[in-house]
Parts: structure tokens; C-alpha cells; sequence
């Protein structure tokens, strides 16, 4: 059996060695292929056209909005004058009722209904009829 072995010792290295060059080569093949389609790939990023942004409609709109904040957040600068009480009493009385007060609520014309013959215009045709017959 020694003799056996020594026969085909040197068979089993040199089978090993064509395998593991074999499996090299076949990993060389196979990273080739990879790194070639890496590159193509890149190729087709590189190649496609980048979309075109144009930003100065952006920029003028921050410029504006820059300027309106600024111009909210500056102090207000208004000159105090001394207006005097009563004028300010006038202002609010007149923001609340207007130049014609309204009448009071009268509690006895409450449920009372509106009747048309009633009105100021006959009234002053009756005065008028009674002082022509006297």
C-alpha cells in the first residue's frame, strides 16, 4: 500500500493544483465580468443629462420673504402724541353707537302692533281738516 501511496501522491497534487487554478481563473473570469458591468453602468449614469434646476425664482422669493420678516420683526417707530381724553371718548362712543343713538326700548309698545292709519302723515292731514272747520 506504500507504494500505492507514493504513486499517487504526486497525482493528487498536481490534480489539486490544476483545480485550484482552475477555480482562479474562473474568479478572474467571473470579477472581470462584474467590474465590466460596473463600468458600464457608471457609464450609463455618466451619460444621462441632468435635469436643469433653475433656482433664481427660488432665490427672488427668499429675497422677498427675507425682506417681509425683516420688515414685521423691525420696531415700529410711531410718534406719541398726547391726544387728549376727550377726543378718545368720542372715538369709542361713536365706534359703539354710531352718530345716532338709538331709541330706548319702550316696554309698553312691546305687544302693541304697528297700525298703518296711525301714522304722521295722517296725523297732520287730521290737524290740519279740524283747524279748517273751526
Amino acid at each position: 500500500m506504500a507504494t500505492l501511496l507514493q504513486h499517487m501522491r504526486p497525482w493528487m497534487h498536481r490534480s489539486i493544483e490544476k483545480c485550484e487554478a482552475k477555480m482562479e481563473q474562473m474568479m478572474d473570469q467571473k470579477i472581470h465580468a462584474i467590474n465590466k458591468r460596473l463600468d458600464t453602468f457608471d457609464l450609463r449614469v455618466l451619460e444621462r443629462p441632468t435635469p436643469t434646476i433653475d433656482v433664481t425664482p427660488f432665490q427672488t422669493e427668499l429675497v422677498s420673504l427675507y425682506t417681509n420678516v425683516t420688515a414685521l420683526l423691525a420696531p415700529t417707530q410711531t410718534a406719541s402724541e398726547a391726544i387728549p381724553k376727550m377726543e378718545e371718548d368720542h372715538v369709542v362712543m361713536t365706534a359703539l353707537f354710531g352718530y345716532a343713538m338709538p331709541p330706548p326700548y319702550s316696554f309698553y309698545a312691546a305687544g302693541k302692533r304697528h297700525r298703518s292709519d296711525h301714522t304722521s302723515d295722517t296725523n297732520e292731514a287730521r290737524r290740519l281738516k279740524k283747524k279748517e272747520r273751526q
